[in-house]
């Protein structure tokens, strides 16, 4: 399905806005400079500005406090910005949404779009699955609350998550390491790389993360649930031949092969004399209420969820005088594969998908396959005096 956004902006309308919110950001500005923090950078508005000189509501947060707060992924954001809240239904890869300020759009449905737009180094991901990948390697991550449609395109009427990766460093070599341990045997590695490959004009940057963590539920029948096992790759060249010209050229790969979602029943239904007259010697509900939850026990099959993507995006800067152009250009390819037991007793009287316990034999796999290009060009300046802050551009998705 195609679909053209056309962005364009009201310049008069942004001016004014600016200055009517210039006096509290300037007292905010000086009161951090006394205090001696540097600003704060965030691109919420598609220009680079300091997060206290623009009318939104953005929360920006940096690598470090997500190192701090052990945030390695975007489903556990909400421990930084509670505002923003990821829910998973049965499957991560297919039954994700993304809500903030409890808005966002609902139902588990892959058909749907999220009103909560994720981009990536610019990318928009086209659903919330395709997002749920590593955070590692960052530059900045913003959460814009709100409608943001008329910078971001009609896909962000709740809000958009905006991450943005660090650039290759052009003149010398630098990397980092880490590696964490923690309880059910949780393993999160992650490393990265920048070498300058012409001095102060092009160099190379590899990034990668690989976590893997056993289940914290476990069923009746030894099916584990909730584990984790992924890695991810991204590499990266940067091209900077003069001051006013920027190439950025992007590729990554990630695969997942996970066991989600069983869940936990708190209470048992009265159904018992409906199972037994059907021949079923109980309702497969083995431990239900506080006993399961002390347990963390659930009564399910194994559930599988494993995924697959990759893709490549380029990014061009341009600056022309008397206006800047800006191109982000991208293709993605992601395909995920569910097998579900639907039912969430120890029965197995209801799977869907292939490879499952109680899957009909002949029957296909379920899961998705999603592949989108997108094209982005913008137009920005300023005129009289800098008084006048114009940006118009379209996105071809």
């Amino acid at each position: 399905m195609r679909r053209f956004n056309r962005i364009m902006t009201a310049a008069l309308c942004s001016t004014i806005c600016s200055t009517l919110v210039a006096p509290a950001a300037f007292a905010q500005q000086s009161a951090a400079e006394e205090d001696g923090d540097e600003p704060i950078i965030v691109t919420a508005t598609l220009r680079a500005m300091d997060v206290q000189d623009i009318p939104l509501a953005v929360t920006a947060v940096a690598p470090e406090a997500l190192e701090r707060e052990g945030v390695s992924d975007i489903k556990t954001l909400s421990s930084i910005s509670p505002s923003f809240n990821i829910q998973s239904s049965q499957t991560e890869t297919q039954g994700t949404s993304i809500k903030i300020r409890g808005v966002g759009t609902t139902g588990n449905n892959t058909g749907l779009e999220s009103s909560v737009g994720v981009f990536i180094d610019g990318v928009y991901q086209s659903r919330p699955g395709v997002a749920l990948g590593d955070l590692v390697d960052l530059e900045r991550l913003e959460i814009l609350r709100g409608p943001q449609g008329t910078l971001f395109g009609r896909n962000t009427s709740a809000g958009a998550l905006n991450i943005t990766t660090k650039r290759a460093n052009l003149s010398e070599v630098e990397g980092f390491a880490n590696a964490s341990y923690g309880n059910f045997n949780f393993i999160n590695v992650q490393g990265g790389i920048s070498v300058p490959v012409v001095q102060d004009v092009a160099a190379f940057r590899l990034s990668g993360t690989y976590r893997k963590r056993d289940g914290f539920l476990k069923s009746s029948t030894g099916a584990e649930s909730n584990n984790r096992d992924r890695y991810m790759l991204r590499g990266q060249l940067y091209i900077e031949p003069n001051a006013d010209v920027s190439i950025r050229l992007l590729a990554d790969y990630s695969k997942v092969d996970e066991n989600c979602c069983d869940a936990v029943i708190v209470r048992e239904t009265e159904l018992a004399p409906f199972f037994a007259f059907h021949g079923l010697t109980s309702d497969g509900v083995d431990q239900s209420g506080p006993s399961a939850l002390k347990n963390l026990a659930t009564n399910g099959q194994l559930f599988v969820n494993g995924a697959e993507q990759w893709g490549v995006s380029g990014e061009l800067k341009w600056d022309l005088g008397g206006a800047k152009i800006t191109y982000i250009g991208s293709y993605r390819n992601f395909e995920s594969n569910s097998t579900q037991e639907s039912d969430f007793v120890s029965l197995a009287i209801f799977t869907t998908g292939a490879g499952g316990q109680n899957s009909r034999a002949g029957i296909l796999p379920t899961g998705n396959r999603i592949k989108t290009m997108t094209h982005e060009l913008r137009f920005q300046g300023t005129a009289f005096n800098d008084h006048l802050d114009w940006l118009v551009g379209g996105l071809d998705l």
